[in-house]
């Protein structure tokens, strides 16, 4: 090995190293503590700056529920006027203050079922009952109106009859009707008037109903008086 004479040679001393890299550490520390973010970028080089992704949540909300009122539709042959509820007819406890309190002996001169009225009835008085009796007395303001009589008989039919009389204020009898066995009679009456009661008898009926009505034309000009 030859060593020239003119080139130095340069001797570090280790007492001198170890101070340069304790200096190192020194600055290295200070600028940690002085950006602390500087250390962790420079770990982490890979990592986007772009804008984090936002997570939504959905929460349901409470259902609307929208009511549509529904429009009743018309019935053909119905009547659309505000009609009252029939009244009830009820036996009288006293009937012997009556003018007549007897069905005549012979029914069969009233006749038969006349013909209905009209298709479009308005009920507005009835009677329903499973005996016989003498009505309070009632009034009717209509000039036409008819008497709807339904008699049941079940347990035995070959037995029922069913008289029924309608008389006035002074006891005359305007109308009267009979069925023998089960079955149904219409009968018209013309004529308003106070003070009417119905004589009822019945043999084996079940039920019987006697509905009061007038056609619907008429129930209205009447301003629904019954």
């Amino acid at each position: 090995m030859v060593i020239r004479e003119n080139t130095p040679v340069v001797c570090v001393d280790k007492g001198d190293l170890v101070t340069v890299v304790g200096g190192f550490a020194v600055i290295l520390v200070i600028a940690m503590l002085a950006n602390p973010g500087l250390f962790t970028h420079l770990l982490s080089p890979g990592v986007s700056n772009s804008t984090p992704t936002e997570t939504v949540t959905v929460v349901p909300g409470t259902p609307v529920t929208v009511t549509t009122p529904v429009t009743p539709r018309e019935t053909e042959g119905q009547n659309q006027t505000a009609v009252s509820q029939p009244y009830r007819i009820v036996y009288t406890n006293n009937p012997f203050t009556y003018p007549v309190i007897h069905l005549p002996d012979h029914m069969e001169t009233f006749g038969a079922s006349d013909v209905n009225l009209e298709k479009n009835m308005t009920p507005f008085a009835y009677i329903e009952e499973t005996r016989g009796g003498i009505t309070q007395k009632f009034s009717v303001p209509y000039e036409t109106w008819a008497l709807n009589v339904s008699v049941t008989a079940d347990r035995e039919p070959q037995y029922a009859v069913f008289r029924m009389a309608l008389c006035d204020a002074t006891g005359d009898i305007i109308t009267g009707a009979g069925i023998q066995y089960p079955g149904t009679v219409y009968k018209v009456v013309h004529g308003s008037g106070n003070g009417l009661y119905m004589i009822i008898s019945t043999d084996s009926v079940d039920s019987f109903r006697v509905t009061l009505e007038t056609p619907a034309r008429i129930y209205e000009k009447a301003g629904n008086r019954s």
